[in-house]
């Protein structure tokens, strides 16, 4: 029996695979005896032919049958993950990162799941580092950041070591991947609720349908008018709202959130460092493109959450977040207790 096998058989014939076909394909390559030239196959037909909502559940199964608890209890404390697909080929300051800080600033728990980049250049792990965050550390201090900061971010590789076996090719790979959809999807603390952003519409539209089925309860699926998988201010923002089983389709612009209009090109960084920078500089208060667009995101988070009733109240919640400077202090805390120097 070689699923990996049949499953590409299949593709190969036009056809779609049902949800187990999926879960055993992934499975098989998380066993690690899969050579590289099959993973590639088999990820760049999903890509040609299209994921399915069965492909990405059946892989988001295999993938959280073997992922490591971040409480092996059990436990589950209610939390909000703020993550991206990745594959929008912006090179943008890392958004999603600075949102989490600004969000657990204002009091909402955040447990933000992440990886190093795998088709940008400056994925949530790296830009941590340059901000001085430890992410390779003992569970026992994630946990600690989490109950005593309300944040902490898990390294994916920590909790799914089993996919490592698929970097390499995804490193290779010039588009983004089935495995690209299942990170926000696999967050070892199974927070209650999530802002995704994805670069296309038919992509939120794949992963609402396996949210729905997934008992979060609330969801928010974004995607940018200039192709940012972020709230984006550069024109309309396409929302799919998933609560209580269902999704409906919203559409947000500058105006809705009360902020300027913001290019992808201004947000746009050479690496993790700038990207550090950057945030830092938004931190410290330096008004711009930047700081608008982590505004806007730390809004759609802070309503998906529920501790503001409407986009404008978290743009003001966030801002205080941020004046008071409330922002810089959680990261410079958060970095020394990871650090184990708190």
């Amino acid at each position: 029996m070689n699923p990996l096998h049949d499953a590409l058989r299949y593709l190969g014939e036009g056809l779609d695979l049902t949800r187990e076909q999926s879960r055993e394909a992934v499975a098989q390559i998380m066993g690690g005896e899969v050579p590289e030239p099959m993973v590639a196959a088999f990820l760049t037909a999903l890509r040609v032919r299209g994921e399915t909502p069965e492909n990405l559940a059946g892989a988001v199964q295999a993938v959280r049958d073997r992922m490591v608890p971040l409480d092996s209890e059990g436990r589950v404390t209610p939390s909000l993950d703020t993550c991206g697909t990745g594959g929008d080929g912006a090179c943008s300051v890392n958004i999603s990162t600075a949102t989490a800080i600004v969000v657990a600033a204002c009091g909402v728990p955040v447990t933000k799941h992440g990886n190093r980049s795998a088709t940008g250049n400056s994925g949530s792990a790296e830009v941590l580092v340059e901000l001085g965050v430890s992410i390779e550390v003992d569970p026992t201090i994630l946990r600690r950041c989490r109950d005593d900061l309300g944040l902490t971010f898990l390294f994916a590789p920590m909790f799914h070591p089993a996919l490592r076996f698929a970097s390499p090719v995804r490193r290779q790979l010039p588009f983004r991947t089935l495995f690209n959809l299942i990170g926000p999807l696999v967050n070892p603390a199974l927070p209650t609720y999530q802002l995704i952003g994805v670069p296309l519409e038919r992509v939120g539209q794949l992963m609402a349908r396996v949210i729905e089925q997934q008992g979060l309860q609330r969801a928010a699926i974004v995607t940018g008018a200039d192709g940012l998988d972020e709230v984006s201010l550069g024109g309309p923002t396409k929302v799919l709202w998933v609560q209580d089983g269902s999704t409906r389709s919203l559409t947000w612009t500058p105006d809705t959130f009360g902020l300027p209009p913001v290019h992808a090109d201004q947000l746009r960084v050479s690496g993790p460092a700038e990207s550090a920078a950057r945030i830092r500089d938004l931190f410290a208060g330096r008004p711009g493109p930047a700081r608008d667009t982590v505004l806007a995101n730390s809004a759609a988070a802070l309503l998906v959450a529920g501790r503001v009733g409407d986009l404008r109240e978290g743009v003001d919640t966030a801002s205080r977040s941020i004046d008071t400077g409330a922002a810089s202090s959680l990261l410079e805390r958060w970095g020394r207790m990871s650090r184990g120097e708190a």
